[in-house]
C-alpha cells in the first residue's frame, strides 16, 4: 500500500528565548488585536503578576472585534453547508447528480467488484429460478450474462462513490486497480477478495488522491455496508482485468469453497 510521509520542523529553545539560525529578524510589525505573547511585559517571577497592564488603543479593540465576528460567521457558515461543500463526502451513486454535477462519482469499492465480469446495467436484473433452471439459462442463452453477486442488497445505484474528476478518476484506477489485481490474484479462491479489504484499498487509493482522510473514508464505508447488511468478511470479486471467469454460478462454488476454508468456532 502506500506510505505517507509527513515532514517536521524542528526549533531549538533555550532561557525562554526562541534560537533561530540565520540573520536577526528585524521586529514584526504589531498584528490586530496586540502584541505577541511573548513580546508582553513578563512577571518577575513565577506566579506574580504583569508589572503592569496591556493597553490597547481603540483601533486594536475594533480589529480584534471584527476578527472575531469574521470567525464566528465563517464558523456558521462551514456548519450550515458542510455537507453541500464537502470535498470529501461520501455518497450513494444514485444521488450523483445532485451531489456530484459536473464531475465523476467514483465507486471507491468498484462496481464490477460486485457482479459477475462483462456485465452491467440491464444485463444485472437476472431473476432467478432455482439452482438447476439458472444453470441451463446461462448454459444456453448468452445474453442472460451473469448479475450481481448480492443482487437483494447491492447494486449500481448502492455503491458508496466519492466526487473527482476525471482526472483524479484516471490516476485512483492507476492505484487501485493495481493494487486489487495483487489482492485477487494471491486470494484462495483466487481473485477474489473479502469486502473488508476492498473497503481499505479503495479507501487509500481515493485519499492519496484527493487528499481526503483515509480513516475517515474506511469508517464510512464500513458503516454504510452495514447499513445494508453487507458483512466484512462477504466475499467479492477482485479481478481488474475481467479475466477470472467468475459467473454467478462458478462464483457460488467460490463461496462454498470460502465457507468450507473458514475455521470452526
Amino acid at each position: 500500500m502506500s506510505i505517507l510521509v509527513r515532514g517536521a520542523v524542528g526549533q531549538q529553545a533555550g532561557a525562554g528565548v526562541l534560537v533561530r539560525k540565520g540573520p536577526p529578524r528585524l521586529p514584526a510589525p504589531r498584528p490586530p488585536g496586540g502584541f505577541p505573547i511573548d513580546e508582553l511585559p513578563q512577571p518577575a517571577s513565577p506566579g506574580a503578576a504583569p508589572p503592569g497592564p496591556v493597553l490597547l488603543g481603540p483601533a486594536e479593540h475594533y480589529a480584534a472585534l471584527m476578527g472575531l465576528l469574521n470567525i464566528l460567521a465563517n464558523r456558521f457558515k462551514d456548519n450550515k453547508n458542510d455537507e453541500e461543500d464537502d470535498k470529501c463526502k461520501i455518497y450513494s451513486y444514485k444521488d450523483r447528480d445532485k451531489e456530484c454535477p459536473g464531475g465523476r462519482s467514483h465507486h471507491i469499492v468498484p462496481d464490477r467488484c460486485w457482479r459477475s465480469p462483462g456485465t452491467r446495467r440491464q444485463r444485472t436484473g437476472i431473476i432467478s429460478y432455482g439452482t438447476v433452471i439458472d444453470q441451463l439459462l446461462d448454459k444456453y442463452l448468452s445474453s442472460r450474462g451473469g448479475g450481481y453477486y448480492y443482487a437483494k442488497k447491492m447494486d449500481d445505484d448502492k455503491g458508496q462513490c466519492i466526487c473527482v474528476s476525471e482526472e483524479q478518476h484516471a490516476a485512483i484506477h492507476k492505484i487501485y486497480d493495481y493494487n486489487e489485481e495483487i489482492v485477487g490474484q494471491n486470494a484462495d479462491p483466487q481473485w477474489t477478495s473479502t469486502l473488508e479489504n476492498l473497503e481499505a484499498v479503495g479507501s487509500d487509493a481515493a485519499s492519496i488522491v484527493t487528499g481526503c482522510n483515509m480513516q475517515k473514508i474506511r469508517t464510512t464505508l464500513r458503516t454504510r455496508h452495514e447499513a445494508l447488511g453487507l458483512d466484512e468478511d462477504l466475499l467479492l470479486r477482485a479481478d481488474p482485468r475481467g479475466k477470472s471467469g467468475l459467473t454467478m454460478q462458478k462464483f457460488g462454488e467460490a463461496l462454498s469453497r470460502a465457507s468450507k476454508m473458514k475455521p470452526s468456532n
